[in-house]
C-alpha cells in the first residue's frame, strides 16, 4: 500500500513535458500543461530561430525540474525601447495583415535578412542612422545572401525601403520620436528590366529544352505552360489560377456578340481591382485545344518532376513559385540568357524566366503597332511608362527604319 502511494506521489512530482510549436506566420512558441492551474501555458520566444528556441525550452524545463516558477511574457514597452521582437509581432498582425500575401511574405524576407545581420535589441536600435547605414553597406556585400553573392544596389534599395517603410510605421503609431533618415542609395541609370524580352527562336529553344528538364512524361504538360506565359501576358501565378470554371479564379469568357476576354477578380490583382482584359487570339487558340467536354477544372496543370525518376507523386498540384523556379531550369537549359553577369556587382548571369516570357510578349505587340494604351491595358499597367520601361523597351532597328521611311516620304 506505502508503494502504491509513493508511485502516485512521483508522477504528480514529475515535471511536465515541454514543447516547441510554431504558429503559422509567429515566433515559435514553448508550450507546456501547468499541473497546478490544470491549464496549457504558452511562452512566446519572440523569434522564429530554431536554435533559440530549443534553447528557451532547455532553460524551462530546468525551471521547471527545479520547481521554480515561469512565468509568460513580459508586458510589452511601446516606444523606442520596444523589443524588436514585439515591434515584428505588432508590426506583423496590424500591418502586414493587411497586404497582399506575397507583398507581406516579401516583407517578412527582408526583415528576417536585416534582423540577421543587425540583431537588434529594440526598434530605436534598428532607427539610428549608423545602425541603417551598417545595414546598407552588409546587404551590399552580400550578407546572409542567398548565393554568398553580393547584391545589386537596385536589390539592396528595395530591401532598404521595406525596413524603412516598418520603420516609419512605427513612427505613425507614436513608438519612435522621428522618421529614421537614410541617404537614398544611387543606383546605376539604364534599363530597370532585370531580364529582357526573347526572341520567338529562343522561345523554341525552351520549347525543346523541356524534356530535358522534366522528362518525357510531363512534358507535354509543361509545354504548354509555357506556351501559356507566351500568348497571355499573365504572371506565372495569374496563369496558375486560370480555370475553367472554380469560383474567384481568373476565368476565360466568351459571350455572344462580343469579343473574348479574360475576368481577372481583384483578388488575384496588385491594384485589388477587378478588371477584364481582351484575350488575344493566339491565346484563345490555345485554350480551345482543350475539348469541350474536358473543360473543368484549372486550365494549366504542370505535371510532378517525380515522373522523370520514375518516384511517386506527393503533390497533386504544385505551387507557383516552384513552377517558376523550373521554368528557369529550362530557359538555363535552352542556354538563354537574359542578364549578363556584373563582376563589379556581383551579379550573376541570368537565364529566361517565366516573367521573360511576359515580357516577350509585351515586346511582340509593340513591334505589332498595336496602340500603347492598348498594350498597357492588357499588361494591366497604369500607364505606358510603365509597361515601355519594364517590359517594352522597343527596339532601335525598328525604330530606324520607322524614321527612315517616313523621311524619304517626305523627301
Amino acid at each position: 500500500m506505502a508503494k502504491k502511494k509513493k508511485a502516485a506521489s512521483s508522477v504528480q512530482c514529475k515535471p511536465p513535458k515541454v514543447r516547441i510549436a510554431q504558429p503559422a506566420g509567429r515566433p515559435y512558441q514553448i508550450r507546456y500543461r501547468c499541473p497546478a492551474e490544470n491549464r496549457e501555458i504558452r511562452i512566446s520566444v519572440g523569434s522564429r530561430d530554431r536554435d533559440e528556441a530549443e534553447q528557451l525550452k532547455l532553460e524551462i524545463e530546468a525551471k521547471l525540474l527545479l520547481r521554480i516558477e515561469v512565468r509568460p511574457e513580459k508586458e510589452k514597452i511601446y516606444g523606442p525601447e520596444m523589443d524588436w521582437s514585439d515591434f515584428r509581432e505588432e508590426y506583423r498582425v496590424l500591418h502586414l495583415s493587411t497586404l497582399r500575401d506575397k507583398s507581406a511574405q516579401d516583407a517578412e524576407s527582408r526583415l528576417d535578412i536585416a534582423e540577421r545581420i543587425i540583431k537588434p535589441k529594440t526598434i530605436g536600435r534598428m532607427a539610428e542612422t549608423p545602425v541603417l547605414q551598417k545595414l546598407q553597406i552588409q546587404l551590399l556585400a552580400g550578407t546572409h545572401s542567398r548565393n554568398i553573392r553580393k547584391r545589386s544596389p537596385h536589390t539592396v534599395r528595395g530591401h532598404m525601403k521595406t525596413v524603412l517603410a516598418a520603420l516609419n510605421w512605427a513612427h505613425r503609431q507614436d513608438w519612435l520620436e522621428r522618421e529614421p533618415k537614410l541617404p537614398r542609395l544611387k543606383v546605376p541609370k539604364g534599363s530597370a528590366m532585370k531580364g529582357r524580352p526573347i526572341t520567338e527562336a529562343e522561345f523554341q529553344k525552351m520549347l525543346e529544352s523541356i524534356p530535358e528538364v522534366v522528362g518525357h512524361e510531363a512534358a507535354e504538360s509543361w509545354n504548354y505552360v509555357l506556351r501559356g506565359l507566351w500568348e497571355s501576358a499573365l504572371r506565372i501565378e495569374e496563369l496558375m489560377n486560370v480555370s475553367w470554371d472554380q469560383p474567384g479564379s481568373i476565368r476565360p469568357i466568351w459571350n455572344q456578340g462580343e469579343h473574348p476576354v479574360l475576368n481577372i477578380p481583384a483578388s488575384m490583382q496588385k491594384n485589388d481591382t477587378h478588371e477584364s482584359i481582351p484575350m488575344i487570339p493566339s491565346f484563345e487558340s490555345l485554350l480551345l485545344e482543350t475539348p469541350p467536354e474536358q473543360r473543368t477544372g484549372w486550365i494549366f496543370n504542370p505535371q510532378s518532376l517525380q515522373l522523370k525518376i520514375r518516384r511517386k507523386v506527393r503533390h497533386s498540384r504544385p505551387e507557383a513559385e516552384w513552377v517558376g523556379r523550373v521554368i528557369s531550369r529550362i530557359g538555363k537549359a535552352a542556354g538563354i540568357v537574359v542578364s549578363e553577369a556584373d563582376e563589379k556587382s556581383g551579379r550573376p548571369e541570368k537565364y529566361a524566366s517565366a516573367h521573360d516570357l511576359r515580357r516577350s510578349f509585351s515586346q511582340r505587340l509593340r513591334n505589332a503597332d498595336v496602340p500603347a494604351l492598348v498594350i498597357s491595358r492588357i499588361m494591366r499597367h497604369s500607364s505606358w511608362e510603365t509597361t515601355q520601361k519594364h517590359y517594352a523597351p522597343g527596339n532601335v532597328q525598328n525604330d530606324a527604319t520607322t524614321l527612315r521611311n517616313i523621311l524619304e516620304k517626305n523627301a
